[in-house]
């Protein structure tokens, strides 16, 4: 069949896309509904609270995860300073005292590791090692140091005490006595600020007969310690050091009698300030280690001693405490150390 044979078209018959403009306008709406943006109410329910459940949970398994690591990192560094590794010992030694700085400034949330005995025990058998030596070479020395002040920051009183009163004895090396006698006297301060007692009546007695010794460092150290026991005895021997012909000495038994309440010790504190002038007091200037040993020493005296003051400030007659304000006014103009100009200021304001 030809072209010219086919039937025509059927319009009738059109195929469902062949639908006309004008029939499309007639099917459709001529307004649709207007796209409004989702509320600051929506918004919160699909979104912000969910983040906020979220993080709560979060937050709370963060929480008692790092509760869980904390317990964890100081049994394994215990474990680790009774390590036959020195490196693996010393690490977990410094991380003990590390722990031990952190969770004393955590305020309500400490853990307490202060009052630990297992941590106090392996830091004790550590510092043991360290007490038949004789003339410790610098690494020794250091490490000493570090392990009398941690066990110092500690309240264990049972496990610390018998270790420090072995390292006081006579027959041993000076350093060792010296650092046992530091760590002594933290200890101690330690237990008084808790709120307990360090009872050692025969610990007394064998502070009283370092003090008579003829090593200045040795008995100041030792009246410094004796101040923190408050029994009889102790503050008999505070009062006659106040005598002693070493000014440290004489200072320290004075601040060890006014943690007591007594004002026996202030013409000690007048001539410890009216000479403090005559010191070289520009940290400034300290070049050498035994030049900023000597002013660690001097300021740290100078410290307590204004501290000191304050506790028995009541008790001072209206003549010392113009005296005394002189004074601080010329040692204030000295001195370039800013922690000792804003405490000469406190106690200036004080009396």
């Amino acid at each position: 069949m030809s072209d010219s044979q086919l039937p025509p078209a059927d319009d009738s018959h059109n195929s469902p896309n062949d639908v006309s403009q004008e029939d499309l306008s007639v099917s459709l709406p001529n307004d649709l509904p207007p796209v409004e943006p989702p509320s600051a109410g929506m918004i919160i329910q699909l979104f912000l609270v969910p983040a906020i459940i979220v993080a709560v949970i979060v937050g709370v398994y963060a929480a008692f995860g790092q509760l869980a690591s904390q317990e964890l990192d100081w049994r394994q560094l215990v474990t680790d300073v009774k390590s036959q590794n020195p490196h693996v010992r010393w690490r977990g030694a410094l991380g003990l005292a590390q722990m031990l700085d952190a969770d004393a400034q955590r305020g309500e949330n400490t853990q307490n590791l202060a009052a630990n005995s297992e941590i106090a025990t392996a830091l004790a058998d550590l510092y043991e090692e360290f007490i038949p030596l004789q003339d410790l070479n610098e690494e020794e020395l250091k490490n000493l140091e570090f392990l009398s002040k941690a066990l110092g920051r500690m309240r264990v009183q049972d496990v610390i005490v018998p270790v420090f009163r072995e390292g006081i004895k006579e027959d041993k090396d000076r350093n060792v006595r010296k650092h046992s006698l530091i760590g002594l006297a933290m200890l101690a301060g330690n237990v008084q600020a808790s709120g307990q007692t360090l009872s050692q009546p025969e610990l007394v007695g064998e502070l009283i007969d370092i003090s008579k010794e003829g090593d200045r460092l040795l008995r100041h150290q030792a009246a410094y310690a004796l101040g923190l026991f408050p029994s009889e005895k102790s503050q008999q021997r505070l009062v006659a050091l106040l005598s002693d012909p070493d000014l440290m000495t004489r200072t320290n038994a004075a601040i060890g009698l006014s943690r007591n309440d007594s004002a026996e010790g202030i013409p000690v504190f007048i001539e410890l300030i009216r000479g403090a002038k005559d010191w070289d007091l520009d940290p400034n200037q300290v070049k050498t280690e035994e030049g900023k040993s000597t002013y660690f020493e001097r300021m740290l005296i100078l410290i307590n001693s204004m501290k000191a003051l304050s506790q028995v400030h009541e008790k001072l007659s209206a003549d010392q405490k113009q005296t005394l304000t002189q004074l601080l006014e010329i040692l204030s103009d000295e001195t370039q150390d800013a922690v000792l100009k804003s405490q000469i200021l406190e106690l200036k304001q004080t009396l």
